[in-house]
Parts: structure tokens; sequence; C-alpha cells
């Protein structure tokens, strides 16, 4: 699986460095600070699919990677909380975040069910001032990703009650659905949900 991490991770970067490029465009992102989080890593693999052992901590960090490069192509600045399949524990996230003070912070998960044909898309805040951030990222992940949409959520998380910008927490699609690994084995995923999630944020700002 470490194999097939890096292979991941690498089409990501050639599929980056081949992209149009689109300097000088101004954006509704162009100057924001975005921080994005890959949920899990390291030891601790999050949700892992029991049919092909593909395990959550990698799936989140190809889709932070592709969309790290989306959202820089759009003159964001982005920060991030791992690069790497490193652990960072949900305190220190938090603080890294509040240290750097981003316009809005965005934690990338997957979930998980003893259903393997279980689907779709929901998403996390904890405070009032990350509704329509919450709202702008789920509407377009749904789009994008044609998932079931799993409604907008407030639920008291670590990393979305401890951070004091607006921030949430994306659960993009159920890593124990068979067929899901499978597109994001592909990269297919990895492109919609990035996307997705690239044009929420565009979205929201556009908005604010």
């Amino acid at each position: 699986m470490r194999r097939f991490l890096s292979i991941l991770l690498s089409t990501i970067f050639l599929l980056a460095i081949t992209a149009p490029a689109q300097a000088g465009a101004v954006t509704p992102v162009t100057g924001k600070t975005i921080m994005l989080d890959a949920g899990h890593g390291g030891f601790d693999p999050g949700a892992v699919n029991p049919n092909n052992g593909v395990a959550e901590k990698w799936i989140n960090l190809a889709v932070v990677h592709r969309l790290k490069d989306m959202l820089e192509a759009d003159g964001a600045r982005v920060m991030w909380t791992r690069i790497d399949d490193s652990f960072v524990g949900l305190d220190q996230r938090a603080a890294i975040a509040n240290a750097i003070r981003p316009d809005v912070f965005v934690s990338v998960h997957h979930n998980s069910t003893g259903n393997p044909v279980t689907n779709g898309t929901e998403t996390y805040y904890t405070r009032s001032d990350s509704i329509g951030l919450a709202d702008s990222l789920n509407t377009f992940l749904v789009a994008d990703m044609q998932t079931a949409n799993r409604g907008v959520h407030a639920r008291s998380l670590a990393v979305t009650r401890m951070t004091t910008m607006p921030a949430v927490l994306t659960e993009g699609s159920f890593i124990t659905s068979d067929a899901e690994t499978n597109a994001f084995i592909k990269l297919d995923r990895v492109e919609q949900e990035a996307h997705g999630l690239q044009q929420g944020l565009l979205n929201y700002f556009a908005h604010r």
C-alpha cells in the first residue's frame, strides 16, 4: 500500500505540472489563506476498506495534495497540517491553524460503515460562523462527485471546535464502499473531490 500511495501522489504531481497555467487570473480566493487538514496519518489509518486495504489516511492526503495545487493556481496561499504520511494530533492540528490564522480551515476525511454499498457526502461544523462554508463545500462536493447528499450537521469535533476561524470537516464519501475505493485508485475520485472542494471554496469567498 505504500507503493500505491507513492504512485497516487506522483500521478497527482504530474497532473498539476501539466495543468494549464492560470497565472495572473484573479479569483475569489486570490490572496486568501486556506488551511488544509488531511485527516489521520502515520499509525492512525482512519477508516480502512476491509476488501482491498485502502486506508482513509492516504485518500485524505491525495485529495489535499490535488486541492492545494488547484487553489494555488487560483491565487490562494495554501497551508497544511501534514504533507506526508505522518501522525499529527488533533490539538496540534488546531494549534497550527490558530498560529497561522488562515481565513478558513478545511479538514478532509472519508466515512465508513459496515454496509459496503453505503455511500454519500456529509459535512460538519461546530460554530455558527462556519455554516456558510459547510453548506458551500457540501453542495459542490455532491454536485461534482454525484453522491447522495447526507447533509450538513453541527457537531463538536476537535478540529472544528478548537480552531478560531471558520472551520469544517468534510466526509467526501465512504472508504468502505468497494466501488468508491476503486474510483480513488484510478484517480477519478481524487480529481472530482478536489474540484468539488475548490469550487465550494470559490463560491464561499465569492459571496462574502
